[in-house]
């Protein structure tokens, strides 16, 4: 990966941080401070802002991840298919909203999928994306 963007909400006047060339560690520590209140979105692309990986939340341990193609053109969502009863509220981007059970993962799958990206800069097919 190139770049990793994320939001540090604590401070208003320039919440948009960057970190060029980073390494794994870099990406999962900040996939640890996500919190839903101070960090709360992860992007990272190869230097090509029309394909990224999306990772937002944290609060309740809980993230909505996507991966974007070719301009938004093609988006792929990771599904949880354990959860499709459960209403979650995280926040992403900064904004709090209702996200179905089945568009939530948890930490170790949200890890996983993250470094697969990272490392191969396309989704894991271990996983179901709709």
């Amino acid at each position: 990966m190139k770049r990793v963007f994320f939001d540090d909400l604590r401070e208003a006047d320039n919440f948009e941080k960057q970190i060029n060339s980073p390494c794994w560690k870099d990406v999962e520590n900040l996939i640890d401070k996500m919190d839903g209140k101070n960090i709360t979105q992860i992007t990272m692309d190869n230097g090509d802002e029309d394909n990224y990986f999306c990772l937002g939340g944290g609060n309740e341990g809980l993230f909505n991840i996507f991966i974007s193609e070719n301009d938004n053109e093609t988006i792929f969502t990771l599904i949880n298919p354990n959860d499709d009863v459960n209403i979650y509220k995280l926040v992403t981007g900064g904004q709090e909203a209702d996200f179905e059970g089945r568009l939530c993962v948890n930490t170790q799958i949200a890890k996983v999928v993250a470094r697969y990206y990272y490392e191969n800069g396309k989704k894991c097919d271990d996983y179901l994306w709709e």
